[in-house]
């Protein structure tokens, strides 16, 4: 979820309980005014009685059946307020209903004798004739807000967001391989400034390291290559001449370790040269003829392995791929099928538009199946085998968009190559 929909989402709720508790306080104050009206009323009417009863010192026209009572303060009644004000639940004649009222008292001394004048009358409550309004210019008025807050919210966080979401763009696409430093852009907010010096601190640092590294791999590559082939050499001059069979076998040994170790040093120069590589997605070739190829040239292996093979190749198959490299990660899907196969054991290779699949029986591998992709990861201890194999692949995959995977399930291995057909032009 975007930083301004969270932003949006939070000022939604805070306008909702502060909407509601508006709504509280002015429902309220509705209604502590309507109880106030009618106990201002009340006391005026207390007052007026009062006057009467001094005029006149009667009261015999306010009767008990009336909404004035007036009747002589007792002896033994404390007085602490001059004034009193209640709302009770009664039955009220001309409404037929229970409803709330009003009870006004005031205590008013008249001709020497003090009298208690109580007053009533109906309450309305806002509940009657307000709520619905209320209700409606809240609702009216959350509907408003909300909208506004969408509005500015994508407005404000689009402008504040902006130096951000550029950041963001120039982190996706920065490759640590490109001369030029990352782009950002220029912001007077101090965290989003902080974050972009960080940034280019740290991309400068990484691109130094990258470079440092790289130049070791050629250099250390390019150095090994003359002492490997000059003992190379040099073994197979002594290994011609008169030795004891022990000292043969370890100069056969030496040589081995000589041979894998150029495997090695071959394969990290090829994996250097890889990530280097400037991929050209319009290039097409046709994986149909290639792989028919490289399944005659380890025929051969196969045959002494005394592998069966079973083989499904569409004809006219074109991906996008380099065809050095669809050479190069074949050689190493095939290679790899027949070194970890059993002894009489069975090979079978499928190619569609969509996938190409290389399927082979075989040993449970030693290493979870999701390292077997890495560096110097073996499935089982071949000794033939220098675990970069399978990287290469990966990496040549990388560099065109297609996906490869490994799967092992009852005795079998399978490599499966989903092709990215997206840049594939329909055949007119």
């Amino acid at each position: 979820m975007k930083i301004n929909y969270k932003y949006t989402i939070a000022y939604t709720i805070i306008t909702f309980v502060v909407l509601n508790i508006g709504f509280a306080i002015v429902y309220s104050a509705i209604r502590r005014g309507a109880v106030q009206s009618v106990a201002g009323k009340l006391e005026n009417l207390n007052v007026v009685v009062a006057r009467h009863m001094e005029k006149d010192n009667t009261h015999t026209d306010f009767t008990p059946g009336k909404n004035v009572k007036i009747k002589p303060f007792a002896v033994q009644d404390s007085l602490t307020n001059p004034e009193s004000v209640k709302i009770m639940k009664e039955w009220n004649d001309e409404v037929e209903a229970i409803v709330p009222m009003v009870h006004f008292s005031s205590y008013p001394v008249i001709n020497g004798i003090r009298y208690t004048i109580s007053s009533k009358a109906m309450l309305v409550e806002p509940d009657d004739i307000y709520l619905n309004g209320i209700i409606l210019v809240f609702a009216w008025t959350f509907v408003f807000l909300i909208a506004l807050v969408i509005i500015l919210s994508e407005l404000i966080s689009w402008h504040i967001l902006k130096p951000f979401n550029h950041t963001l763009d120039a982190i996706q696409q920065f490759e640590i391989d490109q001369e030029s430093a990352i782009n950002v852009e220029e912001t007077q907010t101090t965290e989003f400034r902080e974050l972009n010096n960080f940034l280019v601190k740290m991309s400068n640092k990484a691109k130094n390291s990258y470079i440092a590294l790289k130049e070791f791999s050629e250099n250390a590559s390019h150095e090994l290559q003359t002492p490997i082939a000059t003992m190379k050499a040099k073994i197979e001059l002594l290994m011609e001449s008169e030795l004891e069979e022990t000292q043969a076998a370890m100069l056969s040994d030496i040589h081995d370790e000589l041979e894998k170790l150029a495997k090695i040093n071959h394969s990290l120069t090829l994996l250097a040269k890889l990530e280097n590589y400037n991929s050209d997605l319009k290039c097409r070739i046709d994986l149909s003829s290639i792989l028919s190829t490289k399944v005659a040239e380890f025929t051969d292996w196969m045959e002494m392995r005394d592998i069966k093979l079973e083989i499904a190749i569409d004809p006219q198959v074109t991906i996008a791929l380099d065809e050095s490299l669809a050479e190069l990660m074949l050689n190493n899907l095939i290679s790899n099928a027949i070194r970890h196969n059993v002894l009489s054991g069975n090979m079978i290779i499928q190619l569609n538009s969509k996938e190409l699949k290389i399927k082979n029986t075989g040993k449970a591998p030693g290493i979870p199946i999701e390292e077997l992709f890495g560096r110097f990861k073996k499935g089982n201890s071949e000794r033939d085998s220098i675990g970069i194999g399978l990287a290469i692949v990966k990496k040549i995959c990388e560099l065109y968009g297609h996906q490869v995977s490994y799967d092992y399930a009852d005795g079998w291995h399978a490599l499966i190559l989903v092709f990215n057909n997206q840049d594939q032009q329909s055949p007119i």
